[in-house]
């Protein structure tokens, strides 16, 4: 895989498909290297599309080669993860049952302003005991800011999420993403007590295969 600078890959428009958004593009011919702030672990993002109705998003942890994978549905509304079964978690596993309301909205809504919810449904077992549970995130788009990464400068919409919840105890936490017009996610800040949220930043935008000729 070669490096690549921001401007060179406008010639190549990730959101072609219907399943990638100008803020949220998931060309396949691309990867998004990102390093966990606080640390020197790296991971390597992409994407492999389904067709028209959704994609598999690859994320591969470069020191510990390990390799997670999420699927997702590509709906008029907007992308949604699809269901998985349990997750592990400290002393137990959680499943998310259900999802209502939108995970990341269609592309008309990336804008400054525009804000939307969602809501999933729990189930776990912590030391032997079953719970219930729910967890809900309220997001905003609240600016377009230029933010600094090693990747370089970029002009990126701003999305602030808080989230609250319950499972056994009480969930709780705020996340930051700044997302740049035709890169996709450049930076995330999170803090709380959810498990799974990181904090990241983005090293490099690579080409993974040469573009496709007209």
């Amino acid at each position: 895989m070669r490096r690549l600078s921001w401007f060179v890959l406008l010639l190549a428009p990730a959101w072609a498909s219907p399943c990638s958004l100008s803020y949220l593009p998931t060309d396949g011919q691309l990867a998004w290297r990102y390093r966990l702030l606080g640390s020197d672990q790296t991971y390597v993002q992409s994407y492999s599309l389904l067709g028209s109705q959704g994609f598999v998003e690859i994320s591969r942890f470069e020191r510990q080669n390990q390799t997670g994978q999420r699927r997702w549905s590509c709906t008029p509304e907007g992308l949604q993860p699809q269901i998985q079964g349990p997750q592990p978690i400290p002393g137990g596993a959680v499943e998310f049952v259900r999802l209502s309301g939108v995970f990341w909205p269609p592309e008309r809504d990336w804008r400054v302003g525009h804000a939307w919810s969602y809501r999933y449904e729990l189930r776990g077992r912590v030391a032997f005991v079953e719970l219930g549970g729910y967890l809900e995130a309220r997001n905003r788009i609240v600016g377009l800011e230029r933010v600094q990464v090693p990747a370089g400068s970029f002009e990126a919409l701003r999305v602030e999420s808080v989230f609250q919840g319950r499972l056994g105890i009480g969930l709780g936490g705020k996340s930051t993403y700044w997302f740049a017009r035709g890169v996709g996610l450049v930076k995330q800040v999170s803090e709380g007590n959810l498990p799974g949220r990181v904090s990241s930043e983005l090293l490099e935008l690579l080409r993974t295969a040469p573009p496709e000729q007209p």
